[in-house]
């Protein structure tokens, strides 16, 4: 999904009082400038303000690349100004909430489980699993991607070699976390975008606009070849 298809959801609910997270912060949705690119709206105490896109696409554009995200952190600080985007994304159909070290975050799920302008806590066993993907990601000195042709063969060829067995994660992705290190074997028919099979490594650089763009397990990469190097730029 698109960042254009996120504010067409959003249009869906101008007219509509959605519930914040945080009691008594309700906000009401009044309309779209998408000349100026803001959301119009009016909060519970009856001021009129406005939000702009960009500050939506950056929560967005985390949910996409990140089990979880605390709205706060991404936006760069703290408040009620901050209260107002988290609100909006949370009202989408097709993300959740839940509290971790008492902070609020939300998480990009697969379908919609809930309709256009209310809230849904996710259920405390899914929460739990986030959860443990986030301490992961946060513990983990290196991500690897092995996109292979048959993905029963790669993966239990090195759950042999390591004598760790790896796990379901999504249709066509398993993982396996062991010494900092994960491992993530993908399936190349599970990838929409065309993609030589091989071994990347996930890493981070001021490099951008250099390879195509591919989603792997609500997560997005630029892909960046030069030579014998493989790497994934996380988006």
């Amino acid at each position: 999904m698109t960042f254009n298809e996120v504010i067409n959801d959003i249009e869906k609910m101008v007219g509509l009082e959605i519930e914040s997270i945080k009691p008594g912060a309700n906000i009401t949705l009044t309309g779209i400038d998408r000349a100026a690119k803001r959301v119009e709206l009016i909060t519970s105490s009856g001021k009129e303000k406005t939000r702009p896109f960009s500050e939506l696409e950056k929560i967005w554009v985390k949910l996409c690349s990140s089990p979880a995200v605390h709205v706060d952190s991404v936006l760069g600080g703290s408040g009620s100004s901050r209260n107002q985007p988290e609100t909006v994304m949370a009202n989408l159909p097709y993300i959740e909430w839940f509290f971790m070290d008492g902070k609020k975050h939300l998480a990009l799920i697969k379908e919609p489980t809930h309709d256009y302008g209310t809230l849904l806590k996710m259920d405390e066993v899914t929460a739990i699993e986030i959860k443990d993907k986030l301490n992961n990601l946060d513990n983990t000195a290196c991500e690897v991607v092995v996109i292979t042709d048959d993905i029963k063969v790669s993966a239990g060829a090195y759950e042999k070699i390591s004598g760790v067995p790896v796990s379901p994660v999504s249709p066509g992705v398993y993982e396996q976390y062991m010494d900092k290190v994960r491992f993530i074997f993908v399936s190349k028919s599970s990838v929409k975008e065309t993609i030589n099979s091989g071994t990347y490594v996930i890493t981070r650089g001021n490099i951008t606009g250099i390879g195509q763009i591919i989603n792997i397990d609500s997560r997005q990469f630029e892909v960046f070849l030069q030579g014998d190097l493989k790497f994934l730029l996380p988006l």
